[in-house]
């Protein structure tokens, strides 16, 4: 039964995730458009990307603490968004926009889907982090994260998975990258209006079900691990 206290958290938490969204959308389209006209943007992004997903991957892979094959079976999954990071970083040595002009969209979609997903997942993750934090520090009592359990860690992975690559594969269908410099402006506000729905829409949902998931695990008693800390 939905409770009261869950309708009144669960609006505020699925505003906030619109908004979320919203902004994420806006980052992830201009960081593909940086990336693609610009070199220095290209260069200073493959190399963060690999920083990064080599961050991942020693945060995962050092705090192993034996636990068995289900501790292992928890962390591929963030292992593979690692590794898809760093490839992220190689394709971002590669992606000029003279070498993909005039291209196929089957060609340059899969790229940006990837690139999508990478940003995406990076951006969504910080932000996660930094909301952690400053919830953490404005309270007094040591209260439970903002996402904390193995299963708010799977839902935030699979929304910035769907989030990036439809983000991606919408900047790679309608070209974006292949304007010239004073209609790209106007490309990327008509993609926008397909992505600002999206973003809100998976934003929302996404703040709505993670305060849903964090008032079962309450109410159940829950004793699911930490999977927030432990992995990312």
């Amino acid at each position: 039964m939905v409770s009261p206290a869950l309708i009144f958290n669960g609006s505020i938490s699925g505003f906030v995730g619109v908004l979320l969204g919203v902004i994420i959308s806006l980052i992830v389209n201009c960081t593909l458009v940086e990336i693609s006209i610009s070199g220095f943007f290209s260069l200073y992004f493959g190399v963060l990307f690999i920083i990064v997903g080599g961050i991942i991957l020693w945060r995962i892979f050092s705090q192993e603490t034996g636990d068995g094959m289900g501790s292992s079976a928890n962390k591929q999954p963030l292992a593979a968004f690692g590794c898809l990071i760093i490839l992220s970083g190689l394709i971002c040595f590669t992606l000029e926009q003279q070498w993909y002009r005039g291209t196929s969209p089957i060609l340059k979609v899969p790229l940006y889907m990837i690139l999508g997903t990478s940003v995406a997942f990076a951006l969504t993750f910080s932000v996660v982090d930094l909301v952690n934090y400053v919830l953490g520090f404005l309270q007094v009592a040591v209260a439970k994260p903002f996402v904390e359990s193995a299963s708010q860690v799977y839902m935030v992975l699979a929304t910035s998975l769907m989030m990036g690559a439809i983000f991606g594969f919408v900047f790679g269908v309608m070209d974006v990258e292949d304007e010239v410099s004073y209609q790209i402006r106007l490309a990327l506000l008509r993609e926008e209006r397909y992505c600002y729905p999206v973003g809100a829409i998976l934003g929302g949902a996404v703040g709505f079900a993670n305060e849903y998931i964090r008032e079962e695990e309450e109410r159940c008693g829950s004793g699911l691990p930490n999977g927030y800390d432990e992995d990312i």
